[in-house]
């Protein structure tokens, strides 16, 4: 079975093969946005840990895991990130706190 970091990986591709212009403006836009943040870049994988649990997306919560431990974030500030989206979200978003921990732990332990 696929991680999740893989799965997005897939669809990716798929998109760009299906509708590679869609996928380029999308791509575009983020990148604009990333180029021109006042927000460090591991602050704002931090940040992206939050959005993903509370958009319920596994997937893109293991994205923003890797990406803000190649930006340098700790274990603990990955772990916190996410919390702070369950104290926004609740017990629902805590049980996506499921997938910050897996990833967690292959990265670091």
């Amino acid at each position: 079975m696929k991680e999740p970091a893989e799965k997005a990986t897939d669809l990716f591709r798929q998109m760009n093969k299906n509708r590679r212009d869609v996928f380029k403006a999308y791509q575009g836009f983020t990148a604009t946005i990333k180029k021109g943040s006042a927000i460090e870049d591991k602050y704002q994988s931090l940040i992206l840990i939050a959005c993903s649990i509370l958009s319920q997306c596994d997937m893109c919560i293991s994205l923003h895991v890797q990406n803000a431990a190649t930006h340098g974030a700790t274990k603990d500030e990955i772990i916190d990130a996410g919390l702070l989206a369950v104290a926004m979200g609740g017990s629902p978003k805590m049980m996506y706190m499921r997938y910050v921990y897996e990833e967690a732990e292959k990265l670091f332990d």
